[in-house]
């Protein structure tokens, strides 16, 4: 065989079995967690008491949750939000996108159809919710409720001073087993022992033997998905916010 040919011949393979490896691992990894590796480092501390989902606890987790299915859409359509007040509004275009209700036209995407941060506020009365507002001070849990209500979908908000913690671990796994429901989560950082204060995420399992619930935080650049035990998950929630005096908690969306 001429040199030149054996070495094309070389490459091909060497290309080919990269592209196996890429296939491969990644599904070998959804089979168990990962040890001998350091979990990738988040940009800040991680509290003691939370494991994020990279780490092999974290990953154990989640391969034993019976409580999972709202896991993989919100993952599929997983964003970081674009601005630091902008959890709301992330959290939001994450679920309505992993719904796969009828999606508006957007600029960003002028072909085809998407909820986008960007576009968000499309036909919402601005006497609930204004952009240049909600990008500097962020929504109350009552305000994006009114501003989901606008879409087709039903958003059922829940204030956590009206909930004990049976109640909660309920809701959670009645919700997060579903793939047409996502419970969107108002809750105070400082509780968890996390830097900042008011924030919205997705929570998207919850790990009976630890009781604990995924927390699927939009604001990647600061923190990676965490498994947050219950009870203060509970007490996060149940701080009331400044502005409006009330008590945060969640809202549960589903299609009408």
């Amino acid at each position: 065989m001429a040199l030149s040919s054996l070495c094309t011949r070389m490459n091909f393979m060497a290309r080919r079995f990269a592209m196996i490896a890429g296939l491969v691992l990644p599904l070998a990894l959804l089979g168990s967690p990962v040890h001998g590796l350091e979990p990738a480092k988040a940009p800040l501390e991680i509290p003691a008491q939370l494991f994020a989902l990279t780490h092999p606890i974290g990953q154990q987790r989640l391969i034993e949750s019976s409580y999972r299915q709202a896991y993989w859409p919100l993952a599929a359509y997983f964003e970081t939000q674009r601005n630091q007040a902008y959890c709301s509004v992330a959290t939001s275009v994450v679920a309505l996108n992993a719904l796969g209700v009828a999606r508006p036209m957007t600029g960003l995407y002028p072909d085809y159809r998407f909820f986008t941060q960007q576009d968000f506020f499309e036909g919402v009365d601005p006497r609930i919710a204004q952009p240049e507002v909600v990008a500097k001070e962020g929504m109350t849990l009552a305000q994006l409720g009114q501003v989901l209500a606008s879409q087709p979908v039903r958003a059922e908000v829940i204030f956590a001073d009206t909930l004990d913690l049976s109640q909660l671990r309920l809701l959670l796994m009645r919700h997060l087993r579903e793939q047409d429901r996502f419970v969107l989560f108002n809750f105070n950082r400082r509780i968890l022992g996390e830097a900042g204060g008011g924030h919205w995420s997705p929570l998207a399992a919850y790990h009976e033997a630890s009781d604990s619930a995924l927390l699927m935080d939009v604001a990647r650049y600061k923190y990676p998905p965490v498994w947050v035990p219950l009870v203060e998950l509970l007490q996060s929630a149940q701080d009331h916010d400044s502005v409006s005096g009330k008590a945060r908690g969640m809202i549960v969306l589903s299609g009408r």
